[in-house]
């Protein structure tokens, strides 16, 4: 894989990533500026969050492609997210306002998987309408990961 990036087999890598791109206006300036002076290498999109559209605008003016979708199913203490699938109501990932719920041990114990995927699905997809081709999927604060035993 190394080598269609045009890299030697044996050569290392480093990948900076900066996550919550879509978060604030101002994350987002942060994040296009060390772009620009190429202190990032990646950067992860959150679609629940209200600044995302602006994120993909700008990273589409300005070229950014290494980006992937930091998959959100919790809210911030300051900003709730809602779900970006709309068809139907998530019961089990919201709250009665309809936000993501802040504590990610709420989400743990109450999240059914089929509304998991169904809001995972739409945050891939409605990163790929906009013109994004994710190089990855990340979570933010960790949420999915607590969705899963092995």
């Amino acid at each position: 894989m190394i080598q269609k990036l045009g890299f030697a087999a044996d050569e290392r890598l480093l990948i900076i990533n900066a996550d919550d791109f879509g978060i604030t206006k101002g994350t987002n300036e942060a994040i296009v500026d060390l772009f620009e002076k190429k202190a990032l290498t990646s950067t992860s999109i959150m679609m629940p969050c209200p600044d995302s559209n602006e994120a993909m605008e700008i990273s589409n003016c300005r070229g950014i492609k290494n980006m992937g979708i930091h998959l959100t199913l919790t809210s911030g203490e300051q900003h709730p997210y809602r779900p970006v699938f709309q068809n139907r109501n998530l019961n089990s990932l919201i709250t009665e306002e309809g936000n993501f719920h802040i504590d990610a041990t709420l989400l743990e114990r109450n999240a059914a998987d089929d509304e998991v995927r169904v809001e995972i699905e739409a945050q891939i997809q409605s990163a790929i309408v906009h013109g994004i081709d994710p190089t990855h999927l990340d979570s933010h604060g960790g949420s999915i990961m607590g969705l899963f035993t092995y």
